[in-house]
């Protein structure tokens, strides 16, 4: 599986340089040892340190390398599911709290911007659900009816045909649902001063440290990374995505799907075209099945992505379809040149759904976002902290049981099948 470097994003360009963290050289023991300085790892590390836990936490690459730092930055209200499908599936009280949840994890980005001073370009933008056709429209409003009749949440707007094309900048949707407490970040910036910050409040981070082995012991663990090992009484696993590039001597990656995301960013563009695209800088997820979603970014730009390759190897055919349905969306932008390309790995559930929970006594996990998880990881991160301390939190079926994918061995032509199937069913409006 070919992993995109990092530094081919546009994220990387508009980011200050990582500080030179220093790689495990020498055998250390913790309370606590968490694999992966993404969103998940970070969060879970800061809270711990908070708690005055002694945590210790290994990167194998960069804080930040793998989906944390090459996703859109949009920090979005909304599961995978909409609201109207959470009620009938889990009761009013329940998809409360799941809001409650949402809220709180975009309320975490917040806090920790303004309380390690985190230079990375945080904003309240408002995120669109861009609605594909009429009958994901009539969902969208179902979802609007209950926040507004049930849950209060005076915050969500349904956007008719026209409302969305003065706020998009293209007629190529039927409406949307507008929601004004989504955020906006630059991911890679936000995850590199997040480290920085917490190395600098005294936490020991290694980076270029890959998990070479992790052992089970009669009280603990001891994992073999870089060159040197962690001896710890608990593990915590952040690894999402890129779960399954690791030893990790669990059958966690068995229990994900890794898929690719890509995205392309636009040189940039005349001033007389961009300012009648997101003219008020709202971010866009659509409702296709196949989704996309963009926005703007510096320099008269526009960030675009979507679905990539299946097998994870990087092939121009994807850029160029990307680019295709940038351009099917905004014809104007025909013939604008792309500056960046990158992929990078999602990890999705059977159930749509991130999920925590143990995979030995000592051991948790969390992870499978789905593409949602700048909010969510801020959710799990914090949770991960409070199993370890002792503390309990409803999560809804984010806190069910997370199986094993059947037959995981053949899910690249499974996949296939079902990608072509959502192409088709995209195309015909359905």
């Amino acid at each position: 599986m070919k992993i995109t470097e990092i530094s081919t994003s546009f994220w990387d360009c508009l980011s200050r340089p990582s500080a030179i963290i220093e790689s495990l050289k020498k055998d250390i023991t913790a309370e606590c040892v968490i694999i992966g300085a993404g969103f998940t790892g970070l969060n879970a590390a800061w809270a711990l340190m908070q708690a005055g836990v002694d945590v210790v936490l290994l990167e194998a690459n960069e804080p930040g390398w793998g989906a944390s730092g090459r996703n859109g930055g949009m920090a979005v209200l909304r599961y995978k599911k909409g609201w109207a499908e959470l009620v009938a599936s889990y009761g009013t009280e329940k998809a409360k709290n799941m809001l409650a949840l949402l809220e709180s994890a975009v309320n975490t980005i917040e806090y920790n911007v303004n309380e390690l001073s985190l230079d990375c370009g945080f904003q309240r933008y408002g995120h669109i659900t861009a609605a594909h056709t009429n009958h994901d429209l009539e969902h969208l409003t179902k979802d609007i009816n209950w926040l507004k009749a049930e849950a209060n949440y005076h915050y969500a707007h349904i956007l008719n045909k026209q409302q969305a094309a003065e706020l998009m900048g293209t007629t190529s949707y039927q409406g949307g649902y507008l929601d004004e407490k989504a955020a906006g970040i630059n991911p890679l910036a936000y995850c590199r001063e997040f480290a920085d910050a917490l190395i600098q409040r005294g936490l020991p981070l290694f980076a270029q440290s890959a998990v070479k082995n992790v052992q089970k012991t009669l009280d603990g663990y001891i994992v073999e990374a870089g060159q040197g090992s962690v001896k710890a009484k608990r593990i915590l696993l952040a690894t999402n995505g890129y779960t399954g590039l690791y030893p990790l001597n669990t059958d966690v990656s068995q229990r994900i799907v890794p898929v690719t995301s890509s995205v392309v960013v636009t040189n940039a563009i005349s001033e007389d075209v961009y300012k009648g695209i997101l003219p008020q800088n709202h971010l866009v997820t659509d409702t296709r099945h196949l989704v996309n979603y963009f926005r703007r970014v510096s320099g008269n730009r526009l960030l675009f992505g979507g679905r990539g390759s299946l097998s994870g190897r990087e092939k121009p055919a994807i850029y160029k379809n990307l680019y295709k349905q940038l351009c099917s969306i905004y014809p104007e932008l025909q013939g604008t040149g792309m500056d960046f390309q990158w992929s990078g790995h999602v990890a999705v559930t059977l159930d749509d759904f991130p999920h925590i929970g143990h995979f030995t006594d000592n051991g948790i996990f969390a992870l499978g976002y789905g593409g949602r998880g700048v909010a969510l990881s801020h959710l799990l991160g914090k949770t991960l902290a409070d199993l370890v301390l002792g503390e309990k939190k409803q999560l809804g079926p984010m806190a069910h049981e997370l199986h094993k994918v059947p037959f995981h061995s053949l899910r690249l032509p499974f996949m296939g099948i079902v990608a072509g199937y959502y192409w088709l069913r995209d195309q015909v409006g359905r």
